[in-house]
């Protein structure tokens, strides 16, 4: 009765949301947090309210069901398009709505952790991407709301919950770098099967898109059944935080903690890289619990560790294993300290962030939101405003460069009449017969030509390499004849893009607009 009970509501479920997702709001598949990120910085924070109730309904639907997702990213999506839609019912344009975007997400946040402190911190964090955003006004005041409606709600319901913990011995001190490095393991595992199985999905022809997630949910059936039959637990289906609470508590031997730990990361990286409807933020944490879970009941068989030590190891764990694929240390650190109010943590925490983000940065250079963002062929660079300026000036120029340019082979008569009427653009790089480029043409050049009947005259092109930092580039771009700089090896003269004063101008803005909020 489980295993036909379990795969008909996994299953059922999956495609029961895939259907609502793909007739009404096709935005809203995946996880939350991207999709708003991208709506923050690209249009505005504009999300339009149906993207939210299917993401609500889609969501509920997926996770009730048993995909080993989580709640957070979809809340993410829900409370920015709410808070998005409820702005522009109050008259503010869609240019204008970037703190309505940030203040829903913060208040969503803080209502499903109660923790607003930690909302405040990933919005500034991740969405926003600085701590000293002007924004954090109405961020502030919409995590504090937002704690407080969930609190008149529920009341003070934590997601995950610990006893009273006394001062640690220093047995547990000594094994939280090692709970921080196998978690920070597991989470970097987790997003490099997630990346991996999200490519893999992407090139399957023979299965239909809309398909994908149930093959995924499909996964969390067998893993989820498998890890019941060993554990006795059912924490692979859904989000799990039962079993979190109990692997705080020390419930579950090592072997049982670390089959849940493996089963729940594979698990999840197979329900993300599918499409599934929900978010990264239960697995990260229950796969580092888990891990530190089973490295404190293992070593609990040889060392004098007191209730205090496994059930801090573990919260060690979790939070190693969010820092891992989120990125977003204080976050991670508020986080669990506001679910828990022991301060006796923090330095346990502390530990585990810093072990955790030096692992997980060996292992994977960017977090899961920029690697996802790169495989849908979006550059973090061009999207994400630099945090500073001389971050902005160490970037390379490749980053801002145009790689698709327009060149000009046909200087003849109809050849520049060609090029003038079809591109609006000031200078062309001209290509010779062998592909190489022999100078640039520009507009007045070319209009002076063929008034005059008489060939034009060429610029002589200055090159610079795509890795040159973007404070050289400014400065080579701004000296040379026709503020136009060809991308490419100068010895060569290959061209391979193009950086103008227009792309310049561009990056600044953008700098210019981060700092606005």
């Amino acid at each position: 009765m489980f295993l036909a009970g379990s795969f008909a509501a996994v299953v059922g479920a999956s495609l029961l949301a895939t259907f609502l997702i793909k007739g009404f709001a096709p935005e809203a598949a995946g996880g939350g947090v991207l999709p708003t990120k991208l709506s923050f910085w690209k249009d505005f924070g504009y999300i339009r309210l149906r993207t939210g109730v299917v993401k609500f309904l889609a969501s509920a639907i997926t996770l009730g069901g048993g995909v080993s997702l989580g709640p957070e990213g979809p809340v993410v999506q829900v409370g920015a398009a709410a808070m998005s839609a409820g702005a522009g019912a109050l008259g503010v344009p869609k240019q204008k709505r970037r703190l309505f975007c940030a203040s829903g997400v913060a208040a969503a946040i803080a209502a499903v952790f109660n923790a607003p402190l930690a909302a405040i911190a990933f919005v500034l964090e991740e969405i926003i991407g600085e701590l000293s955003s002007r924004l954090i006004g109405g961020v502030l005041l919409a995590a504090v709301a937002g704690a407080l409606v969930a609190h008149a709600l529920i009341g003070p319901q934590p997601a995950f919950q610990a006893g009273a913990l006394d001062d640690p011995s220093w047995w547990g001190v000594l094994l939280c770098p090692v709970v921080a490095a196998l978690a920070g393991a597991g989470g970097a595992a987790f997003q490099k099967g997630a990346l991996a199985t999200r490519g893999r999905m992407r090139g399957l022809t023979w299965l239909p898109r809309w398909l994908t997630p149930t093959a995924g949910a499909l996964g969390t059936w067998v893993l989820g059944v498998l890890a019941f039959w060993w554990t006795g637990s059912t924490g692979i289906f859904g989000i799990g935080y039962d079993a979190v609470t109990s692997a705080i508590s020390g419930d579950f031997v090592w072997h049982a903690a670390l089959v849940l730990a493996v089963a729940k990361l594979v698990a999840s990286f197979l329900a993300v890289g599918s499409g599934g409807c929900g978010g990264i933020f239960a697995p990260s944490f229950f796969i580092g619990g888990m891990f530190g879970a089973a490295v404190a009941a293992g070593a609990g068989l040889f060392l004098p560790l007191t209730g205090s030590d496994k059930a801090m190891l573990a919260m060690a764990g979790m939070c190693a294993g969010f820092v891992s694929v989120i990125r977003t240390p204080v976050t991670a650190i508020l986080l669990i300290f506001e679910v828990t109010h022991q301060f006796v943590m923090v330095p346990f925490l502390l530990v585990a962030a810093l072990v955790s983000q030096v692992v997980s940065r060996r292992l994977e250079k960017e977090g899961m939101y920029e690697c996802m963002m790169r495989q849908d062929g979006e550059d973090p660079h061009r999207v994400l405003p630099p945090r500073d300026y001389r971050k902005w000036r160490e970037m390379p120029v490749g980053e801002l460069a145009n790689f698709r340019p327009v060149v000009v082979s046909d200087l003849s008569e109809a050849g520049l009449k060609t090029a003038l009427e079809n591109y609006r653009f000031n200078c062309f790089p001209v290509q010779g017969a062998d592909g190489t480029i022999t100078g640039l043409l520009t507009r007045p050049e070319a209009m002076l030509a063929l008034a005059t009947k008489q060939p034009p005259k060429l610029e002589p092109a200055v090159w610079a390499e795509a890795s040159l930092p973007l404070g050289n580039a400014q400065i080579r771009i701004i000296d040379s004849p026709s503020n136009f700089l060809c991308i490419g090896v100068e010895e060569h003269r290959k061209l391979v893009g193009i950086f103008t004063l227009h792309d310049l101008l561009r990056g600044q803005e953008t700098l210019v607009e981060s700092d606005r909020g």
